[in-house]
C-alpha cells in the first residue's frame, strides 16, 4: 500500500508542477516507443553437472541440457509540453529453462509480462530535475552492464538530477525492500504470526564531473538501513542480521589519443557485502553453523577495485582488466568475463568474481569490430583465489556459493 500511495502522490505532484516545469528548456511533447530483443541458446554437457560443477560427481548423474531463452523489452516515454515526462519499460520473456536472473514478479500463473521501470520526471528548472517511481540506477565510469560496483540496479524511490556546469549531482532516497513478513522474526519461540516491517532504505549522493572533454571523475557515498531484527535459529546460530551499513566508490575514465582507461575502487560495510545480488536473505529453520541463511554480509568491511587500461588500433581494441576483491566484497553481478563473473549475462558462468575467497585477477581482453553489426571479443584471464576457511556472517565471506565452483577454488583460467 505504501508504494501505491507514493505513486499517487507523485502523479499529483507532476500535475501540480506543470506551471513551474513550463519554465524549463523547450522540449518536444509526445510519445516515443523503442525496444530491443535478445535470443540466447546454450548447451551444457553432462560433465558440467559433476560435483562442484567440473569435478567427478559422486552419486546420481545428470544428462546434458539445452536451454533457449528470449526476451523482448518495450520502452515508452511520454513528454508534456512543459517538460514533465513519464517512462516505462515492459518486459516479456520466455524460456525452455531458467528465466533471466533479474528479480521479477512472475506469479503462480507464469505470467511473463511486467514493467521493470515506471517513473515520473519533473524538471523544476534547466538545472534541477527529480525522478520519482521505479527506475534503474547506474553509477560508474562506463555505460550500463559494464560497470564494477553499481550497475543497472533496480530501485523504487526518488533521485535528483542537478547539473551545474560540467558537474552532475544525484541525491537519492530509495527502498530496496518494503513488505511485511510474518516469518521474519520469532519462529524459534513459536510466535510465527509476529510481523516485522523489513524495510531496507538507501540514501546518499552520487556526483560526477568532466575535467575536460576526455576525462571524467565521479564518486558515490551512501548508507542503507534495515528495520529487520537479528534472528537466531534453534541451535543458537545467527540466521539473519540486518543488511545495514555504508557503501562508497570512486571512479574515473578517460582517454589520451589511442590510450584509454576506466577504473573504480569501492568499499562496503561488512553487513552489505554482496548487497546487490537479489538473493533471498531471510531466516528459515534450516540454518546451521556450517550453512547460515544470512547470504549477505560477512565479518569484515569489504573492498574491491579494478582498472582497465586499453589501446585502440583502428578497429582493434586491446586492454588488460586488473582487479581484486577482499573480505567478502562482491562486485555487481554483471561484472566479469564469461565463465568468471557475469552471473546476469552468461549462460555458462562458473563462479562469481569475489565468491568463495579473496580474488586477484588479470585478463587480456581483445575486441575487433568487423563492421557496425558484428564485433568479436576474446578473453584470456587468470584469477588467483585465497579461499575462505568458512562461509557466512561469522566467517570470512558471505554464504553465496550457489552456482560457484566451491570454497576450495585456488585459481582459474578462462
Amino acid at each position: 500500500m505504501k508504494k501505491v500511495l507514493v505513486a499517487g502522490a507523485a502523479l499529483m505532484l507532476a500535475a501540480g508542477m506543470y506551471a513551474s516545469a513550463a519554465s524549463a528548456a523547450e522540449v518536444k511533447p509526445g510519445v516515443v516507443i523503442t525496444g530491443d530483443a535478445r535470443v540466447r541458446w546454450g548447451y551444457t554437457s553432462e560433465d558440467y553437472w559433476g560435483q562442484n560443477q567440473f569435478g567427478n560427481r559422486v552419486g546420481a548423474q545428470y544428462d546434458s541440457q539445452v536451454n533457449l531463452d528470449h526476451r523482448v523489452r518495450i520502452n515508452i516515454t511520454g513528454t508534456s509540453a512543459g517538460g514533465t515526462y513519464v517512462k516505462a519499460r515492459l518486459r516479456m520473456e520466455g524460456s525452455t529453462g531458467d528465466i533471466d536472473a533479474d528479480p521479477t514478479p512472475i506469479d503462480d500463473n507464469n505470467a511473463n509480462l511486467w514493467a521493470d521501470m515506471a517513473y515520473v520526471g519533473i524538471p523544476f528548472s534547466d538545472m534541477v530535475t527529480v525522478e520519482i517511481g521505479r527506475y534503474r540506477s547506474t553509477y560508474g565510469p562506463l555505460a550500463a552492464t559494464n560497470n564494477f560496483f553499481y550497475d543497472d540496479v533496480s530501485l523504487s524511490g526518488a533521485k535528483g538530477i542537478i547539473k551545474i556546469g560540467n558537474v552532475e549531482i544525484n541525491p537519492f532516497i530509495e527502498y530496496m525492500e518494503e513488505a511485511q513478513n510474518k516469518y521474519e522474526t520469532g519462529y524459534v519461540a513459536g510466535d510465527v504470526n509476529q510481523r516485522s516491517d523489513n524495510d531496507e532504505m538507501r540514501f546518499g549522493v552520487h556526483a560526477k564531473g568532466k575535467i575536460n572533454k576526455d576525462w571524467t571523475i565521479g564518486g558515490l557515498v551512501g548508507y542503507q538501513n534495515d528495520a529487520r531484527q537479528e534472528v537466531y535459529n534453534a541451535l543458537s546460530y545467527k540466521d539473519f542480521q540486518p543488511n545495514e551499513g555504508f557503501f562508497a566508490s570512486i571512479y574515473t575514465s578517460g582517454k589520451s589519443g589511442a590510450f584509454g582507461i576506466a577504473a573504480e575502487l569501492a568499499v562496503t560495510d561488512g553487513d552489505l557485502n554482496n548487497f546487490n545480488s537479489w538473493e533471498l536473505d531471510q531466516a528459515t529453520a534450516i540454518g546451521t553453523s556450517a550453512a547460515p541463511n544470512d547470504r549477505i554480509g560477512s565479518a569484515d568491511t569489504g573492498f574491491g577495485g579494478y582498472a582497465f587500461p586499453n589501446f585502440q588500433i583502428d578497429k582493434l581494441n586491446i586492454g588488460v582488466n586488473l582487479g581484486f576483491t577482499q573480505s567478502g566484497f562482491q562486485p555487481d553481478r554483471a561484472f566479469g568475463f564469461v565463465m568468471l563473473g557475469t552471473a546476469d549475462n552468461s549462460r555458462i558462468s562458473a563462479v562469481r568474481i569475489g565468491d568463495t575467497g579473496d580474488w586477484l585477477w588479470a585478463g587480456l581482453v581483445a575486441s575487433y569490430a568487423i563492421n557496425d553489426s558484428l564485433k568479436l571479443t576474446g578473453n584470456l584471464v587468470y584469477a588467483d583465489v585465497d579461499a575462505w576457511d568458512t562461509k557466512g556472517p561469522n566467517g570470512d565471506g558471505p554464504n553465496t556459493t550457489a552456482g560457484a565452483i566451491g570454497a576450495a577454488l585456488d585459481n582459474a583460467w578462462e
